[in-house]
């Protein structure tokens, strides 16, 4: 599977969105299900699916689903060449 299909699935899987709903255009606290505990599940989530450490800094810039892809890209996650 690729990178870019396990960060949409997170989003899916985790704040139980449709499929339609994940796209560039969303953002922290634009569902009822992405709320600040939905945020902390979806960041633990990451953490494993890529095996990486999100700093508590970055966590706070983590909040639109294309900010996630930067700070991912940013700890070497690659969506890009895959």
């Amino acid at each position: 599977m690729k990178n870019i299909e396990k960060y949409r699935n997170a989003f899916i899987d985790i704040l139980e969105l449709e499929e339609d709903e994940v796209n560039e255009d969303l953002i922290l606290g634009n569902s009822s299900e992405w709320d600040s505990i939905g945020h902390m599940i979806l960041i633990s989530e990451m953490e494993d699916v890529f095996d990486v450490s999100i700093d508590s800094e970055w966590i706070s810039e983590f909040n639109s689903y294309q900010s996630g892809i930067d700070i991912l890209t940013r700890l070497g996650v690659d969506f890009i060449n895959e």
